[in-house]
């Protein structure tokens, strides 16, 4: 199994050339912090704004589209065994039911924020003992700081109104050429990419650029690749951006003011995709489409043919 984007762009040589051709030109944060951090792991705090976050941009935007499947799928088995394997306790309801349950509801409606933050934080696999004997699962149920946490920043999020849109993909993958490098944002608003982060730090990193340049070329190459035919329709995107949770702002970079020449692009994402197959060799699969289409106008020393053995 290959690396991913973060692990990519760790690799000293992909730092340098990224920092070289597109140098990060990120604005750091100036507004004040709204929301301090606890104690709470960054990770597991973020993981579960992340759900919050998918929830109201399904709440506000006309259409949204889900590339990852894993939740439907846990899902699906939890309503199996509720159809196919009854519980001697009739009043007993999977936690994972009832926050789909308080989900929807949420997304329907756009009210009772803390049903909202409660099936969040089971859907991110927190807790997933509470509730069992038919136990109502309420915002109590888990850490006060964690729970008052999470509701102040999504009140601050469901303020921006930059994130309602005509649609929006909910954790895009971007396509079916993963096998080059797998990478997912957080969420694509019209044409606007965003990665949220959770920390109280206001500086824009260079390894925030570099993410985003490296998804903002992931989707270039499904668009490339796949065109308008693709069953999620990604977007040409026009911006890329952090939404800074904590300061309740997201610094946003025009995709034009970066990328002069679309020429000099092409040729910096070919050596992008050539990096990327050498990294992610599988020797299972063909290449040649791929490098017919991105990266055999180039000629790379360091191409490989055919097959890739």
């Amino acid at each position: 199994m290959g690396i991913g984007v973060t692990d990519f762009i760790a690799l000293s040589d992909v730092r340098r050339e990224l920092d070289s051709e597109y140098p990060n030109q990120g604005p750091d944060v100036t507004e004040e912090l709204r929301v301090e951090h606890e104690e709470h792991d960054y990770t597991v705090l973020g993981t579960v704004f992340d759900y919050l976050c998918h929830f109201w941009l399904e709440h506000r935007c006309e259409k949204t589209y889900k590339p990852k499947k894993s939740l439907d799928t846990t899902i699906a088995r939890a309503e199996w065994a509720k159809q196919n394997l009854p519980t001697e306790d009739e009043d007993y309801e999977d936690p994972h039911l009832r926050a789909k349950r308080k989900k929807d509801a949420f997304v329907q409606t756009g009210m009772n924020a803390a049903d909202a933050v409660d099936a969040a934080l089971i859907f991110a696999g927190k807790n997933l003992d509470i509730g069992e004997g038919g136990e109502k699962i309420t915002a109590s149920s888990f850490e006060e700081s964690i729970v008052t946490e999470l509701q102040d920043l999504f009140h601050i999020f469901r303020g921006q109104d930059e994130f309602d849109g005509e649609m929006a993909i909910i954790s895009p993958d971007f396509g079916t050429h993963s096998y080059i490098l797998e990478g997912e944002g957080d969420f694509i608003v019209d044409g606007t990419l965003i990665d949220v982060k959770t920390t109280e730090s206001p500086s824009f990193k260079p390894s925030y650029w570099r993410q985003l340049l490296s998804y903002y070329i992931l989707n270039d190459i499904h668009r490339e690749m796949v065109g308008d035919s693709g069953e999620i329709p990604y977007p040409e995107l026009e911006r890329v951006g952090i939404y800074f949770a904590r300061y309740g702002v997201s610094k946003i970079i025009n995709v034009d003011d970066i990328i002069n020449s679309r020429e000099e692009f092409e040729r910096f994402r070919a050596w992008f995709v050539d990096r990327a197959i050498e990294e992610n060799h599988d020797g299972r699969i063909n290449y040649d489409d791929v490098r017919e289409m991105l990266t055999d106008p180039y000629d790379f020393e360091r191409q490989r043919s055919l097959f890739d053995f």
